[in-house]
Order: structure tokens, then sequence, then C-alpha cells
């Protein structure tokens, strides 16, 4: 048990590093990107407040370099010791040493899961929505749920939006030149269409003008949207701001209206292929340090796992890519990589003696 929580402190601490580095780095390019566009309402402590609340989405982009780097670097430090080969003098199993060093990992595994599901969609929401209204006209948002834009005489209100896209709570409010109300138009839920049309759904319509005043109620009804295509990216968020669930559920509505969305499926796998990636680049990471030469410094091995890394990153999106352009099924696309890097760890576990 002693020799466990030693192990595990060690795997946990070279976790946290590597993720304080990568937090560090993603942190000063995102700002660097985002001062281009310091202007006007957005100023440099929105530019902060938005790096700061994407850390977690650039955090799981790179857990699986994270989860191969953290590894290697308090591992390959357990070995120039030669803490390992006292271990292993000492009788303990290769078996057990390995549960005990991928033990930590695994916890890492389920935070991430969770991150991804209820911590970073919401933060992204948040900044990428805080962004866009701050570089857009005419649009004002409250953050918890209110969204208001206005065209001329006509104004718009969306109460909160399902799942990120699909507004709900719907009003459009249209006045006359003396300011007085002529329609009000309300709508349970609205569909986003091509050419700026949105198809509302269970409608309630006024008209004032002329009197006498008027209501009807239909289950849908067409409306031309005024927004502009900065005002529509603030009232929707990219389906790869989405948590696991929430890209199902969009995905499933859009089949179901039998629309094309490869590259929305293709993210939806990647996303749930991410922790077979990083269990798999954890279970490499083990056999580079305990199956090399004792000449194999520190520095090599962290050497050929940021390369190692910057290969999967880049194989990873001329996967998707070509997966895209050939039209092969988003799970074979995203779930080939892990697996080939999985039976590779395999074959390299079987080695270790």
């Amino acid at each position: 048990m002693i020799l466990a929580r030693y192990i595990a402190r060690a795997m946990a601490q070279g976790y946290l590093l590597v993720a304080l580095v990568f937090v560090a780095l993603f942190s000063f390019i995102e700002l660097i990107q985002q001062l281009d566009d310091v202007e006007g309402a957005y100023t440099l402590v929105d530019a902060f407040l938005y790096v700061l609340m994407m850390l977690p989405r650039r955090l799981l982009d790179a857990t699986p370099v994270i989860a191969l780097l953290g590894t290697l670097v308090p591992l390959g430090l357990l070995a120039d010791g030669n803490e390992i080969l006292a271990m292993r003098a000492a009788g303990l199993p290769l078996r057990r040493l390995i549960g005990m060093v991928l033990a930590p990992g695994l916890t890492l595994l389920m935070l991430m899961l969770l991150m991804a599901q209820f911590v970073a969609p919401p933060l992204e929401m948040r900044a990428e929505r805080m962004r866009a209204a701050a570089l857009a006209e005419d649009v004002s948002v409250d953050f918890r749920g209110g969204f208001w834009s206005r065209d001329g005489r006509s104004f718009l209100n969306v109460g909160r939006m399902l799942r990120g896209r699909t507004p709900s709570d719907v009003t459009v409010y249209d006045f006359d030149a003396a300011g007085r109300l002529q329609r009000y138009l309300h709508a349970q839920r609205a569909s986003l269409e091509q050419d700026r049309v949105w198809r509302l759904q269970d409608v309630v319509v006024k008209q004032f003008e002329p009197p006498p005043a008027r209501a009807q109620q239909l289950a849908q009804l067409e409306w031309s949207s005024f927004l502009n295509a900065q005002q529509l990216g603030v009232l929707v968020i990219p389906p790869q701001a989405l948590s696991p669930i929430d890209l199902y559920f969009y995905v499933r509505d859009l089949r179901a209206r039998n629309e094309q969305v490869p590259q929305e499926e293709l993210r939806l796998w990647q996303q749930l292929a991410q922790p077979l990636v990083t269990l798999a680049m954890m279970l490499v990471a083990v056999p580079l340090v305990l199956g090399s030469n004792r000449s194999s410094t520190l520095s090599r091995r962290v050497l050929a796992g940021t390369v190692a890394g910057i290969g999967l990153y880049f194989v990873s999106q001329t996967l998707g890519y070509l997966g895209l352009l050939l039209h092969l099924p988003a799970p074979l696309t995203a779930l080939a990589l892990p697996t080939l890097i999985l039976l590779f760890a395999g074959r390299l576990l079987r080695r270790l003696r």
C-alpha cells in the first residue's frame, strides 16, 4: 500500500507538471490570438477571461499527450533513480507494478470525462458568446439565457438555447414608425434552416394592426431572420463546443430530419474515442520506460514522447480529413488510430519480462 501511494503520488505530480506546461503554452498562444481582436467593446479583460474560460477545452484536447508525457516523465525519473530496479529486486511483480503506474492515469481519465461533459462545454459556450457579443453589433446577451437583437423596428428575443444550437422561447416584436406594436410572435422552439430561414414551432401570432387585434396558433411558421453571421455566432454554438451527450442528441435530431452531418458525426465519435486514445497513450508509455535499456535517458524519453504526441495529432487530423473526403464511416475513422495504438501497446507490454 505504501509503495502504491508513493508511485501514485509520483505519477500525479507528473500529470500535474505536464498539464501546467500545456496550460501555460496554450494560454499564451490563445492570448496572442485574442489580442488581435481587442478593440471597441472587446477589451483586454475580456480577452483574459476568454482565455481563462477556454482552458478546460484546451486541456481536454491535449489529454492524450498529457497522458503520454505525464506517464513517461515520472516513470522515467523512477527508472533513472534505480527505484524501479529496486522494486523489482524486492519481488514486486511486473504486472502489479504496471497496475500501480496506470491507476492514477485511470483516475485522470475519469476526471477528464467529467470535465468533457460538465465543465468544458458550459465554459466554452459562455466564452464564445461573450466574445461574439462584444464583437457583434445590435446584440445584447444576458448570460442567464436571454438574447436580444434588433433590426430597424423589429426586435428578437431568444429565451434560451437547447443544447447550444436550438433556439427556444423565441419572441419577435414588430413596431411601426410611431412605436406602436404591430405584431407579436412567440414560438416554443425554432430550427435554423438555410438562407437565414427559421422554422418556428408551436407558434402564437398576435396582429394588432390594422384593428381589431386578432390572434392565431400555428404548428409551424417560416420566419426570415435578420441576424447576420456575427449575430448568429453569438446565438449558435459550434458543434465542437457541445458536450458528448448534447452532441449525440444534436446529431440524432439532424439525422431524423434526413440531413447529412458527416463533420458533426466525426466530431461525436472523436469525442467518444478520446478516452480510448488517452488510455492507449498511457499503455504505450509504460513499455517505453520499463522496456528501454539503462542508457536511455529521461530527456530522450521525453523527446520521443513529444514527437510521438505531435505525430499522433497530425495523424489523427489527417485520418479525419481522409475519412470525410472518402466518405468513410465516422466510427471507423475515429476508432482506427486508437485501436492501432492499443494493439501496438499490447505487443510492447507482452515483450516485457
